[in-house]
């Protein structure tokens, strides 16, 4: 079962920065998650909200501030928000990367951005995973890179999820944890496509989506020992 730290080591430091994600690495994680908005002026930035209250000393849309603006916020512990580049950096090819798309034109400035950085050696398709719950923006990056995989993520319901996997050709299904059942987990699995709960932070569900057969799992506290490929 592979362990994704969510956000980072986002348990115990600020969520989408260089420091969780440095931690994460340092207790030896080998997945990562994190959320990519668009800047005022194109950038990717690494941040969950489209506004800044939650996670920033700042307020108002990510998308309205230039890059200089938002690198000017404080993200918590001094922290700033990263650019996608900088995690990156920082990971240098030890951890696959999964890249969460937020907000629209996420999905084509993602995939422009990697097709650039796949030509050039900087990244490969074997580090990389896209998810998102919008599926217009996998929709868009699909026509850019139809060879990394992909992931639909689902919180609520199950409505067409068989369908829109087929038409995505997923790699892997993202579920919130009370959606998990024995039942799910089969016919997901015979479908030929993985399955990954999120967010699993108490160590009797992690032991009980281990019994299950689950992928993998999404935690705020990726623990040393507990990550497995």
């Amino acid at each position: 079962m592979i362990l994704v730290a969510h956000r980072g080591a986002s348990g115990d430091y600020p969520e989408n920065t260089l420091l969780a994600f440095r931690k994460a690495l340092e207790f030896g994680a080998t997945w990562l998650e994190l959320d990519v908005h668009l800047s005022a002026d194109g950038e990717l930035v690494v941040i969950h909200d489209d506004r800044l209250e939650r996670t920033t000393n700042g307020s108002g849309l990510v998308s309205d501030l230039l890059l200089s603006e938002l690198q000017a916020l404080d993200a918590g512990q001094g922290e700033k928000i990263p650019l996608l580049r900088e995690v990156f950096d920082l990971v240098a090819g030890s951890a696959v990367v999964n890249i969460e798309l937020k907000g629209c034109g996420s999905g084509e400035a993602t995939a422009r951005l990697l097709t650039e950085w796949l030509e050039q050696g900087y990244v490969t398709g074997k580090n990389l995973l896209v998810s998102s719950f919008d599926l217009q923006e996998l929709r868009v990056f699909r026509e850019f890179l139809p060879d990394i995989r992909l992931a639909i993520i689902c919180e609520h319901e199950l409505a067409n999820i068989w369908q829109l996997m087929e038409e995505l050709e997923v790699w892997s299904l993202h579920l919130n944890l009370p959606l998990v059942t024995s039942e799910v987990i089969a016919e997901i699995h015979r479908r030929g496509v993985r399955l990954f709960v999120f967010t699993v932070n108490k160590r009797s569900d992690l032991q009980r989506m281990h019994q299950l057969g689950v992928d993998g799992i999404f935690s705020d506290y990726p623990l040393p020992g507990l990550t497995t490929d």
